[in-house]
C-alpha cells in the first residue's frame, strides 16, 4: 500500500496527543499507588485484587510492539524503555480501576457504535447530526489530504480491506492497538459525562458565588508580630506538644519515603591508563604507516575506538592542534600520537576534494517502513519516480504524495540550505559529490531517497581524514583500584555517625536523596537507582548498604537516615516542626493579651493610632481571591475574618501567619443578587465544577482502590 506509511506516521503523532489530552483531562496527578512488600506474585493490589505479573508483562509487550511499529521496527533506547514501562503501570491501573466502574453503571461500546466512531455514518449525518457522519480525529487525520483537509474515504476503506491480508498483519495488529485506544477514550467520556452532569451548581450555588466573588472589604489593623517576643518569655511543657499534635493530627498525614546519603567513588583513569593509551598509539602508527588505499579505511575500522570517518573538512573545521599539519601534508605522513580530550589520536590525509560547503536540496523518501522492507519494490518504484520527474513530472507533487518524511512532504520535500555531515553518510554524499541539478538517489537507514540538488554552494577544498582513535578508559587494575577503596570505606562505615568519619577520611563529600518513594523512576546522581531503592526499602535506619555498581564506572555506599511509613507521622520525628508551632501559639497568646490591654476601651482604631502614634495599616478593595495584606504578606485567615466581621467595630485579636491582629472594618461592598442571575456568571460557576469533576472523581476511585504496587519487590531482586 503506497500510502500505508502517510497513515502511519499521521496516526502514531495523534495517538500520543489526542488520547493522552482526553484521558489526561481527568488523570491527573500521582497515579502509582505504593505499599509495603507484600511477598506475593502480583505485580499489583487493585480494589483488594492481585494483577498477576503475565498479565503485566503481556501489556508491557503490546505496547512495546506499538512504539516499535511506529518507529519502523527500530530497537528502543533505555530512555523509552522506562518510558513503556511506567506506562504500561498507569494503563493498567486506569483500566482496573475504570473497568470496575464501567461494569456496575452498564457502560460499554457496542459494535455498531465502534464502526461509527472508526467510519464515520454518513447516513446519520445527512439526518441532521453532521457529528455522526465523522470518523473519530485520529482516524480522519490518518485518511485526510494534508494540503485540504477533506477525507479520503477511498484510502480509508482500501486500508481496512487491506488489513486482513497477512502481508499486513504487523499493521493489523498495530491498528487494533489503536482501535482499543479509541474504545476506552470512549467508555472514559461516558463515565466522565455522566460524572459531569451531577456536578451542576444550584441556585444558592449561584448566588453564594455571585456573593462571593463580588464582595470586597476596606478595614484598618494594627499587628504584633511573632518576633517581638522573644523564646525566654515563653513555657510549654510534653503535655502541650502532645496536644497539639491530637488536635493537628491530620496536617501530619504522609507517603511512605526513604531518606539516604550516599558516597559516590567515581572511577577514574590513572596515570598508568594515561601512558598505557599513549603507548597503544605510538606503537599503532607504525603499522598504519604501512597501510594504504582503500585497506586504510579497513585498518581504521578494525583498530581504532571509533569507525572511519567519511566526512571532507575544511580547514577551519579541522582540530587547531592539527590543521596545520595535515591539511596540505601527504598521504603518507602521519601525525600523532597527540591527547584530544578524553583519547590519543593518530591523523593521515586520505583524500583531497573540492566540495561545496552546503547545498540545498529536495527529497521523497521510500521509507522501508512502508513496504515491510521490500527493496525490490521500492528501486522498482524509485526508478519509476525518477523517470517520471525527468519527463517532466511535478517533483513538489510527487513529493507530497509519495514521501514517507512528514516534517517536509507538504512543501515539495524541501530541506532548505545545510552543511555537509549534517545529514547521514550515504544522503551526505549523494549530495555534495554530485552537481547542482542533478537528480540522484540514495539508500539509507530509513529507505531509499530520490534527491535533487537545487543548489549548491562555490566548491573549496576539503580533506578526509584517516584517525585512528584510542579512548583513555580505566583498565582493570583501576578499577579494582577504587573498588578496594569502597570495600575500605564500607568496611568501616557501620553506622551512619561511622559513615560521615569515613567521608570525611576519605575527602568525600555525602550526597542527599530525599523523599524517595518506592515507584520513583530517578535519583538525582545515580544512574541506576532501583537497587538502591529497593535497599532503603528493607533496610534498617543509620544502616550502610553494600557496594552499588553502576555502569557508568561509579561504586556507590548509602547509608539509610530517615524512614517515613505511609500513615502519620510519629510525634517525635516531627517534634521540632511541633514545637515551632506550639512556640507559635504561646507567643499569640502573649501578644493577644498585650493588644487587648492596649486598645482597652478604644472604638476608633484610626484615631487611635493618631493620639498614641501607633502604626495603624490599612487595606482597601481586598477580596477573597486575593488574600494578600499590603505591607505585611499573605494572611489568608485575617482576609477571611475581614469578609465577615461587623462594620466600624474592632475585633477580637486574631493570629494570622506573621503575628496577631486587630481589624476594625471600614467599609463592605456587597453585589446586588437578583432573582436572575446572568447567564455568564452561571456558565463560569459551571465550568468552574465541571473543570474538577473528572480529576475529583478520578482520584476519589484512586484512593478507594488501594493501589499497592509490587513491581519493585518483584523486579528488582
Amino acid at each position: 500500500m503506497a500510502t500505508l506509511q502517510n497513515i502511519r506516521n499521521k496516526a502514531g503523532l495523534l495517538i500520543a496527543i489526542v488520547i493522552a489530552l482526553a484521558l489526561a483531562a481527568f488523570i491527573f496527578g500521582d497515579m502509582m499507588g505504593s505499599g509495603s512488600p507484600s511477598g506475593k506474585r502480583t505485580v499489583a493490589e487493585i480494589n483488594g485484587k492481585g494483577v498477576g505479573i503475565q498479565d503485566y508483562l503481556d501489556r508491557e509487550k503490546s505496547l512495546r510492539e506499538f512504539y516499535q511499529l511506529n518507529a519502523g521496527g527500530q530497537s528502543l533506547d533505555a530512555e523509552l524503555e522506562q518510558q513503556i514501562q511506567q506506562e504500561t503501570w498507569r494503563r493498567l491501573v486506569r483500566e482496573t480501576i475504570m473497568a470496575r466502574s464501567y461494569e456496575k453503571l452498564g457502560i460499554y461500546v457496542s459494535t455498531d457504535e465502534l464502526k461509527t466512531m472508526v467510519t464515520g455514518d454518513q447516513s446519520t449525518g445527512l439526518g441532521g447530526n453532521p457529528a455522526l457522519s465523522e470518523p473519530h480525529p485520529i482516524v480522519r487525520q490518518m485518511f485526510s489530504n494534508p494540503e485540504t483537509g477533506l477525507l479520503n474515504r477511498a484510502v480509508m476503506t482500501n486500508y481496512f480491506s487491506a488489513l486482513d491480508n497477512p502481508q499486513f498483519a504487523q499493521e493489523k495488529r498495530r491498528w487494533l492497538f489503536i482501535e482499543k485506544e479509541i474504545v476506552d477514550e470512549k467508555m472514559n467520556q461516558k463515565y466522565f459525562n455522566l460524572v459531569r452532569k451531577g456536578f451542576q451548581p444550584s441556585s444558592l450555588d449561584l448566588k453564594d458565588y455571585v456573593t462571593e466573588t463580588g464582595k470586597s472589604t476596606d478595614f484598618a489593623f494594627i499587628s504584633k508580630s511573632f518576633s517581638e517576643v522573644a523564646d525566654e518569655e515563653i513555657t510549654f511543657t510534653e503535655s502541650d506538644l502532645k496536644q497539639y499534635y491530637k488536635i493537628h493530627k491530620e496536617r501530619y498525614k504522609q507517603d511512605a519515603s526513604r531518606t539516604f546519603q550516599y558516597v559516590v567513588f567515581a572511577v577514574e583513569p590513572s596515570e598508568k591508563d594515561v601512558e598505557s593509551a599513549n603507548y597503544w598509539t605510538d606503537q599503532t602508527k607504525t603499522e598504519l604507516s604501512r597501510t594504504s588505499g582503500e585497506d586504510v579505511p579497513r585498518y581504521v575500522n578494525g583498530t581504532s575506538d571509533e569507525p572511519f570517518d567519511v566526512r571532507y573538512y575544511t580547514f577551519d573545521e579541522l582540530p587547531g592542534i592539527i590543521r596545520d599539519s595535515v591539511f596540505n601534508s601527504s598521504s603518507e605522513e602521519i601525525f600523532g600520537p597527540y591527547r584530544e580530550e578524553d583519547a590519543f589520536k593518530l591523523a593521515r590525509l586520505h583524500d583531497t576534494q573540492m566540495r561545496p560547503d552546503s547545498v540545498r536540496v529536495r527529497h521523497i523518501l521510500l521509507s522501508l517502513q512502508a513496504y515491510e522492507g521490500n527493496k525490490l519494490v521500492i528501486n522498482e518504484l524509485a526508478d519509476s519516480l525518477v523517470g517520471v520527474i525527468n519527463s517532466g513530472g511535478n517533483f513538489n507533487q510527487i513529493a507530497l504524495e509519495y514521501s514517507a518524511d512528514e516534517s517536509n512532504r507538504a512543501i515539495g520535500g524541501d530541506l532548505g540550505w545545510f552543511i555537509e555531515g549534517n545529514m547521514v553518510t550515504e544522503f551526505n554524499n549523494a549530495c555534495f559529490e554530485n552537481k547542482s541539478g542533478d537528480l540522484v538517489t540514495a539508500e539509507t537507514q530509513y529507505g531509499t531517497h530520490i534527491i535533487r540538488i537545487e543548489d549548491q554552494s562555490r566548491p573549496v577544498q576539503k580533506i578526509q581524514l584517516a584517525t585512528i582513535v584510542r579512548n583513555i578508559y580505566a583498565g582493570d587494575e583501576t578499577n579494582q583500584d577504587y573498588y578496594n577503596r569502597a570495600v575500605k570505606f564500607r568496611g568501616k562505615a557501620t553506622d551512619l555517625e561511622k559513615f560521615t568519619e569515613q567521608a570525611r577520611e576519605f575527602g568525600l563529600d555525602p550526597r542527599f536523596a530525599p523523599n524517595i518513594t518506592k515507584d520513583q523512576q530517578t535519583i538525582p546522581g545515580i544512574e541506576e537507582p532501583k537497587q538502591m531503592t529497593k535497599w532503603a526499602y528493607s533496610a534498617d535506619l543509620n544502616s550502610v548498604s553494600n557496594i552499588f555498581s553502576q555502569s557508568d564506572d561509579k561504586y556507590i555506599v548509602a547509608v539509610l537516615t530517615e524512614s517515613k511509613e505511609e500513615g502519620y507521622a510519629e510525634l517525635e520525628k516531627i517534634r521540632s516542626e511541633i514545637t515551632m508551632a506550639v512556640k507559635k501559639e504561646k507567643k499569640a497568646e502573649i501578644l493577644a493579651e498585650r493588644l487587648n490591654e492596649q486598645l482597652a476601651g478604644v472604638t476608633d482604631l484610626s484615631q487611635f493610632g493618631i493620639d498614641n502614634n501607633e502604626n495603624v495599616g490599612e487595606a482597601t478593595q481586598v477580596k477573597f481571591a486575593n488574600t494578600y495584606v499590603s505591607g505585611v504578606g499573605l494572611e489568608p485567615y485575617i482576609v477571611g475574618a475581614a469578609m465577615y466581621l461587623p462594620v466600624d467595630q474592632l475585633s477580637e485579636p486574631l493570629v494570622g501567619e506573621s503575628g496577631v491582629f486587630v481589624l476594625s472594618v471600614t467599609n463592605r461592598t456587597e453585589p446586588a443578587v437578583d432573582e436572575t442571575i446572568d447567564p455568564a456568571v452561571e456558565s463560569r460557576l459551571k465550568y468552574s465544577l465541571e473543570s474538577r469533576s473528572n480529576y475529583e472523581a478520578y482520584n476519589a476511585l484512586l484512593d478507594a482502590a488501594k493501589v499497592q504496587d509490587n513491581r519493585l519487590d518483584l523486579f528488582y531482586n
